[in-house]
């Protein structure tokens, strides 16, 4: 299975397991689950997660930017990956090749830092610390996961700007052309 249906599959999983689980606290009045696809979707859950830690880490975007790249704001590491079908100039190979690295370099620090707040949120559920400090840490992380985001969807902004109006239609071409239509929302890379 290819990693863009294995990890959607992961999603949909851990996204439709906490909705059939009667103890989420959002039973939506469907069958119980048996032991098996329990543990099966807990197993999905974490495969997930690991792989999300692990693109973090690696200053990957794992599906940050797909609402950019599917409405035609290609990301620079798969225009590099398409230069050829792309014909880029010279000069657009450089400058996409600079974007790219800018893009790993801030992603990377700013990865670092989702990654921290995630392990000090767990520490302080771990601890038992009162709700307005679950709060403010759970806030904190989600301002810096939106913040490592932006840093994707940003490169694609400007990735846009250096292709033509031809090699945006190709690039379109060539990722998708294996699917009828772009990927849908929750469909990661």
């Amino acid at each position: 299975m290819n990693k863009l249906l294995l990890v959607g599959f992961a999603w949909t999983t851990f996204l439709t397991s906490g909705l059939q689980h009667p103890a989420s606290g959002q039973h939506q009045h469907t069958a119980p689950r048996t032991p098996l696809q329990a543990g099966e979707a807990q197993a999905a859950h974490h495969s997930f997660l690991d792989q999300e830690r692990a693109a973090i880490e690696r200053g990957e975007g794992f599906g940050m930017a797909m609402v950019a790249d599917r409405n035609g704001y290609p990301g620079p590491k798969h225009v590099l990956e398409l230069k050829a079908e792309l014909q880029l100039t010279p000069e657009q190979q450089t400058a996409m090749e600079k974007l790219f690295a800018q893009m790993k370099t801030q992603a990377l620090a700013r990865g670092k830092e989702v990654l921290r707040a995630e392990a000090q949120l767990d520490q302080l559920f771990a601890e038992g610390r009162p709700e307005p400090e679950l709060q403010q840490q759970t806030n904190r992380v989600a301002s810096l996961r939106g913040e490592l985001r932006w840093v994707h969807l940003s490169a694609h902004l400007a990735a846009r700007k250096l292709l033509t109006p031809q090699q945006l239609a190709t690039y379109q071409h060539f990722r998708y052309a294996a699917h009828s239509v772009a990927p849908a929302f929750g469909a990661i890379e």
